[in-house]
């Protein structure tokens, strides 16, 4: 392809996604997958596949309570090469058939591993804020690029780091820690990467939660060790896997352990989880002889447990017996660069915050605004201000609300406090241009936690004849676009023609007039309440179209019933403007804005404000020392590990 082809390419696509997504800046790019399989969505080359129900606090439990549960916060504007973009446009429009795709019950996708593919958690910079008024502009930010490390060589790491790869490689139970920033990702990717060659699939990499296990490319410990809710005694569970060959086996052959966001396991958890290893593996060595690799920041969010206090995962019984050897990472990377930064979020961390430290917090509650329009991750400590922040953002879109509901399989009041575990939504209402977020993994690219755009909607049907005329929805230019709009207001319609319908149909090229007519009178016998949203998915900074169907979300028990577990089908589509402080936990937000105004949990504040990379690109609103909590326990076990 010439410069000048190119160029225009650039210019062409650009103007698409303004198209789609006023005010939001698209650059970037990735390799477009290949076909692998799935259960879900629709589109032209993409899908989704697990959740959990951890979205903040107010659940009741630390862990996901869905079969298959994985979460990540993708970058919804992370750049890589635009060259490659340009050059998979050109690969595409070599192909004038395309097969399009649904994610959904009735779909399958495939996909292979992006060669950017990392362990590096991703970067989210287009959730909302809400205030007006006048605001610093920010001209320069700084924007993290995933990358896999490749197979010849690994990253270069600090000394301290290289302790902890030097430390698992010589077989000790190792715990490794640090404040917010200080790379322990790095390390972990580094970890993997070299144990994987090692032992391939005897080597576990987990997390306690849907969207901690996602961010480093892993497994929820629950899916994994096939525990399920890890409800049942210790030794009712592993009889359970005794019972089945290839659990047995998993656990037999089992070398190392990894288990990242370490403060979220509930210390009773990993108390039962060491005693079901010895079991299983009918050996009284530690954790039944397999190696365990820790990490995480017991300063941040410590495990959801109910009915009672939770209890950190040092002060488990187990705990002293398995780890053997400390380290605790000292050098910030994150922040590198914004000393005052830095010293603030150590205060912050342990709650020793000198007049000093709260009045540079407090400085930070002026407004922010960005030149290309992108706007922060507003985070909020709990699901009622996340829910409440949505909803104001999508009232203010105009155009048709549509309203999907669940269909629940288990009727009755009994399984009402089940289904709220859920992380999808009893009733969801979707407007064109809301921004959403998925809830399901379809792929390594289409993600639980990917950002996306409604751009439309349509009955599946109506879908397929558009991709026939028109082709990949993410290349259409503004023409395009309006006609497909006015496509999906047509759906059931034989009303007469509206003024700004008639200009639209004059700007038809006469090519594809025919064929519009007959969409138009495809869509007039489709039925509304089959209509399903067309999302434009953020995938690291390429586009992706979408047609949403339902998904079954399943319940996971401790015993099947006699009609079997309950499930909900719903979209897997979350609104996700606002994010809560809890699933941002292990993201790296080039934009933040927090509102602490209800912050209530120890390492609330710190975990929320440490997401950010410079005090430039964050905005903290009602900073309050009252507030910042350090729990006192967790200080004195880092007081001792400094020993």
């Amino acid at each position: 392809m010439s410069s000048k082809s190119k160029k225009k390419s650039s210019l062409v696509q650009q103007s698409i996604f303004s198209f789609h997504c006023p005010g939001v800046s698209k650059v970037g790019v990735k390799d477009k997958p290949k076909q692998s399989q799935s259960k879900l969505i629709s589109r032209q080359n993409s899908v989704l596949s697990a959740t959990d129900n951890d979205d903040g606090f107010g659940d009741d439990t630390s862990f996901d309570t869905s079969i298959d549960t994985s979460m990540e916060i993708s970058n919804f504007r992370d750049p890589t090469l635009e060259s490659i973009l340009l050059q998979h446009r050109a690969n595409s429009s070599q192909s004038s058939q395309r097969t399009p795709k649904v994610l959904g019950e009735s779909g399958s996708v495939n996909t292979e591993k992006d060669r950017f593919n990392s362990l590096k958690r991703s970067n989210s910079d287009v959730l909302s804020s809400f205030d007006g008024g006048q605001a610093q502009k920010i001209t320069k930010t700084t924007n993290n690029v995933a990358r896999s490390v490749p197979e010849t060589e690994g990253p270069q790491l600090s000394a301290e780091q290289r302790e902890v790869i030097d430390s698992v490689l010589a077989g000790r139970n190792v715990f490794y820690t640090g404040s917010a920033g200080t790379g322990k990702s790095v390390v972990l990717r580094e970890l993997v990467r070299i144990l994987q060659r090692k032992y391939g699939s005897s080597m576990g990499v987990t997390a306690p939660t849907g969207m901690a296990a996602c961010n480093i490319q892993g497994q929820t410990i629950f899916k994994f060790l096939e525990i399920g809710l890890a409800l049942k005694p210790a030794q009712e569970l592993a009889n359970m896997i005794r019972k089945k060959h290839h659990k047995l086996e998993k656990w037999l052959r089992l070398r190392v352990l990894i288990i990242d966001e370490i403060s979220m396991i509930d210390g009773t958890l990993f108390d039962k989880l060491e005693h079901v290893a010895r079991l299983v593996r009918k050996s009284d060595k530690p954790f039944g002889g397999i190696q365990i690799v820790c990490t995480g920041d017991f300063y941040q969010l410590p495990p959801v447990s109910k009915n009672r206090a939770a209890l950190l995962c040092f002060q488990s019984k187990a705990w002293p017996k398995v780890i053997n050897k400390n380290i605790v990472l000292k050098q910030i990377f994150r922040q590198k660069g914004d000393h005052d930064l830095i010293e603030m979020l150590n205060a912050l961390r342990t709650g020793k915050l000198t007049e000093d430290i709260v009045a540079k917090f407090k400085q930070l509650s002026r407004m922010v605004r960005y030149e290309d329009g992108i706007e922060p991750t507003q985070l909020f400590p709990t699901r009622r201000e996340v829910s409440e922040a949505n909803d104001l953002r999508l009232q203010l879109l105009s155009g048709e609300s549509y309203k999907f509901q669940a269909q629940d399989s288990h009727k009755g009041e009994q399984y009402r406090a089940q289904y709220a575990q859920l992380l999808c939504e009893e009733t969801l209402h979707l407007k064109e241009g809301a921004q959403v977020m998925n809830i399901k993994n379809f792929s390594d690219h289409l993600v639980n936690g990917t950002l996306g755009v409604v751009l439309f909607f349509a009955t599946q049907r109506l879908h397929l004849k558009i991709l026939d005329l028109y082709g990949a929805i993410e290349a259409m230019d503004q023409q395009m676009m309006k006609e497909v709009k006015l496509l999906s207001w047509r759906v059931g319609s034989v009303s007469e023609w509206r003024d700004q319908d008639k200009q639209i149909l004059q700007d038809i090229p006469p090519e594809r007039k025919s064929q519009f007519e007959s969409l138009v009178q495809i869509a007039a016998k489709e039925s509304k309440a089959k209509m399903l949203p067309v999302v434009l998915f953020k995938l690291n900074g390429e586009d992706e179209a979408v047609l949403v169907d339902r998904h079954e979300f399943a319940i996971e028990t401790t015993k099947d019933g006699p009609e079997g577990n309950p499930y909900r089908a719903q979209l897997p589509l979350l609104l996700s403007w606002a994010m809560s402080i809890h699933k941002a936990q292990g993201q790296t937000l080039p934009r933040v804005k927090v509102d602490l105004s209800n912050v209530f949990e120890d390492g609330h504040a710190y975990v929320a404000i440490s997401r950010a990379v410079s005090r430039e690109t964050l905005q903290v609103k009602h900073f309050d020392i009252r507030k910042v909590k350090a729990s006192p326990v967790v200080k004195q076990f880092y007081e001792s590990l400094e020993k």
